[in-house]
């Protein structure tokens, strides 16, 4: 452990990455301050701080969201009939969050697009049925967009789901799938996409805002020092 990095880290540089805050939002079990997934999250972020490497680089799902990112950006536009949509490059953060939104539309609204590696994965998130709580297929997406929301400033945000091809290359060792498919000639775009809305409520931006606050005396009270 370089020391000279250790001593300049502070608990108060933590902001949790919105593709990230779900893990740090998990229920804290009952006489804990921190569930462990949260512990876990920010000893990660302890390490890429010291080492300026992150843990995580990507696997076949992110390969194959990076790759047909902008195609599918183009369908969801088609599907919704909104227009000029491009890729959001521009870095946004707040004291507690930062990341890069997939998509803009309009003033108001930001979108997470999301490319399922296949059929059967799209058909997990097509057929789910969300809840008033939290309209989204799981709670880790549901907190993706209220962190963007929150850095962002927009009022309404909306979770896409397309389904594109997988490029050929990446299936070569896979072993979920047998042959490529071509989803894009098969199906209709209307068969292809599923959008979930997802309002915003302050409630759980302040939750996402606590958390980190928590997640800061972890390191303050435990992390640092035992790294010091």
């Amino acid at each position: 452990m370089d020391q000279s990095i250790v001593s300049l880290i502070e608990a108060e540089d933590f902001m949790a990455r919105c593709s990230g805050v779900g893990d740090i939002m998990a229920d804290i079990p009952k006489g804990k301050r921190l569930p462990q997934g949260a512990k876990t999250f920010v000893e990660d972020w302890f390490i890429e701080q010291v080492t300026g490497q992150r843990k995580f680089n990507g696997n076949k799902y992110t390969k194959k969201g990076w790759e047909v990112e902008d195609a599918a950006i183009d369908e969801y536009g088609k599907f919704t009939g909104y227009t000029g949509l491009v890729k959001n490059e521009e870095f946004f953060a707040n004291s507690f969050t930062q990341g890069t939104p997939d998509v803009f539309v309009g003033d108001d609204l930001v979108t997470d697009i999301k490319a399922p590696w296949s059929l059967r994965t799209f058909s997990k998130y097509r057929d789910c049925k969300v809840s008033d709580k939290y309209p989204a297929p799981n709670r880790t997406y549901y907190y993706q967009l209220q962190a963007y929301m929150a850095i962002t400033g927009r009022e309404r945000a909306e979770l896409a789901y397309v389904l594109m091809n997988t490029p050929k290359h990446l299936l070569e060792r896979d072993t979920d799938i047998k042959e490529w498919d071509d989803y894009e000639k098969k199906m209709t775009l209307k068969e292809r996409v599923k959008i979930f809305a997802i309002p915003k409520s302050y409630e759980h931006i302040c939750r996402i805002e606590e958390r980190v606050e928590l997640c800061r005396d972890y390191l303050r009270e435990i992390i640092i020092p035992a790294n010091s």
